[in-house]
């Protein structure tokens, strides 16, 4: 990706974000940078984002026609997907429901509410959190035609009809630091506050509230950024989400729980792409930012699907070349060594099977 797709992509997610028109004049794009977007749309899971903001301009230039077909079609089996996935994830809460079980579902279908269509997020399975009910629910989930794969300390998987399917009974991989399994214990404290939950009809489960998405968010992405390696739509989720349900959150304490444990810097990076880079509106004056931090990792996440500067073929080995490889992210975010982490990491895989709280 060129510097101008680069820009452009950004800019995308700016007017997505504002809903203001794009200007491709304002980026300098030549035609085979048009090709070089889509591409990159698709590598950052913005496939859809994309074409809903350059629709119009891909209208407008009949030599862009090929590019607009193919992108168009793609944006169409992603739309597709997305209602036949919405209707497995309506019969799987019919199902949890007729059991006498509860389910919270986060992450995906949660943050897709902040989009313009629920289809511009490109959703690849779903988490429910059904907690001590984690047996039932599996056994109902399979009783409905789903297909069960392993059990990990942290959720089961079953596949149903060919959708991928995590049932918690952690949110977080709560192994390894005591810090660790306080955030989980919080974060679990908020699932269980049914009258802080509101309810979703169309898959007859429930959601948690902002304030859970708003840490669990933080922690999962910061995870997923050191070990595994993120999109650009993990970052224009945040600024959705902080669009939508800034004013909501509480700010103090969000920041008293991140400081914590180690996010507030990633936090505050997060918000300047949000706010200073994607344009999203400040909901309240005690937010902070770190620009130089936000511009970093920007670029690191930009460039990550093209330079395969993070592994993602998953397993413990993956995971330490990606350690070894950017334990930047470790030092300047978390303020931690990259050792001490490979340790805490290797204590938890290793004698942690079965946690305790």
């Amino acid at each position: 990706m060129n510097e101008r797709v680069a820009r452009a992509l950004a800019g995308v997610c700016r007017s997505y974000v504002r809903g203001e028109v794009f200007s491709p004049g304002s980026y300098d794009l030549v035609a085979e940078d048009w090709r070089s977007l889509y591409e990159a749309c698709g590598r950052h899971c913005l496939t859809a984002v994309g074409y809903s903001v350059l629709s119009d301009s891909l209208q407008s230039d009949a030599g862009l026609r090929e590019v607009k077909l193919t992108w168009a079609l793609a944006c169409r089996r992603i739309a597709a997907r997305h209602h036949r996935r919405m209707k497995l994830i309506a019969h799987i809460g019919r199902a949890l429901r007729a059991s006498g079980i509860d389910a919270v579902v986060f992450k995906g279908i949660v943050l897709g509410e902040c989009y313009r269509s629920g289809d511009h997020r490109e959703c690849g399975d779903l988490d429910i959190y059904t907690g001590r009910d984690i047996e039932r629910a599996t056994e109902a989930i399979v009783a409905a035609g789903g297909i069960f794969e392993e059990r990990t300390i942290k959720n089961t998987h079953i596949r149903f009809e060919g959708f991928p399917v995590e049932n918690h009974v952690y949110t977080t991989d709560a192994r390894g630091r005591r810090s660790n399994r306080e955030l989980e214990l919080r974060l679990r404290g908020m699932l269980e506050d049914v009258a802080s939950r509101r309810e979703l009809p169309e898959v007859e489960m429930s959601a948690p509230p902002e304030m859970f998405t708003a840490l669990h968010m933080m922690r999962h992405t910061l995870h997923h950024y050191i070990w595994e390696g993120i999109t650009v739509r993990n970052l224009l989720d945040w600024a959705l989400f902080l669009d939508a349900n800034g004013s909501r959150i509480d700010w103090p304490e969000f920041y008293r729980v991140c400081e914590k444990h180690r996010m507030r810097r990633f936090a505050d990076a997060m918000n300047h792409i949000s706010v200073n880079v994607f344009g999203a509106g400040i909901c309240c004056d005690v937010i902070g930012f770190e620009p130089e931090l936000g511009e970093r990792i920007l670029c690191d996440v930009m460039a990550s699907c093209d330079d395969a500067s993070a592994d993602r073929s998953g397993g413990r080995l993956a995971t330490l070349r990606n350690l070894l490889r950017n334990g930047w992210k470790v030092r300047d975010i978390c303020g931690r060594s990259p050792l001490s982490e490979l340790f805490y990491m290797t204590v938890g895989a290793l004698f942690q099977r079965r946690l305790r709280f």
